[in-house]
């Protein structure tokens, strides 16, 4: 796909194309700063939904978080840049859109946190990992959910 260079929005809708040539669609649900602690400046926090198709739309109302095709992750522009992701549609976000809690495991405490960079008392599924997420990283963790083998946050086993 062709590389985009453009302000990305909450309610973005992206399309990018898995190994087996269908396309998967995701959906920003939030753009900048994790929280006070600011870890993530202008970091993209996004979903990745179960939902196939030959060609590059669907029907957004099958993007709800009961579909969810891995943990939500955090990324920047890049993947958009290179044409990894494309953006497809916009729609505004509803709650019915975003998951009720977020979930990341922090190597640095060891800990659970949500996108706010607050603390978890416990981990909550889908659990992801509270980092940038290299482009790497992201299609190991694709192809494993893609063929059944999804990675959630550490200690996957434990799921």
């Amino acid at each position: 796909m062709k590389g985009q260079r453009r302000r990305h929005e909450v309610g973005d809708v992206f399309v990018l194309q898995a190994a087996d040539a269908s396309y998967r669609f995701g959906r920003i649900v939030k753009v900048g700063e994790s929280g006070s602690r600011g870890r993530f400046p202008g970091g993209i926090l996004a979903y990745i939904y179960d939902v196939a198709s030959d060609d590059l739309q669907c029907d957004l109302a099958t993007l709800t978080v009961d579909r969810l095709l891995m943990p939500p992750f955090f990324t920047v522009n890049w993947p958009w840049q290179k044409g990894y992701f494309r953006t497809v549609a916009h729609e505004d976000l509803e709650p019915a859109h975003v998951l009720r809690q977020h979930c990341f495991y922090d190597a640095s405490t060891e800990g659970y946190v949500d996108e706010n960079d607050e603390i978890l008392r416990e981990r909550v599924e889908p659990c992801g990992w509270f980092a940038l997420t290299n482009f790497e990283h992201f299609q190991h963790e694709l192809d494993e959910a893609l063929a059944g083998r999804p990675v959630f946050g550490a200690h996957a086993a434990c799921r």
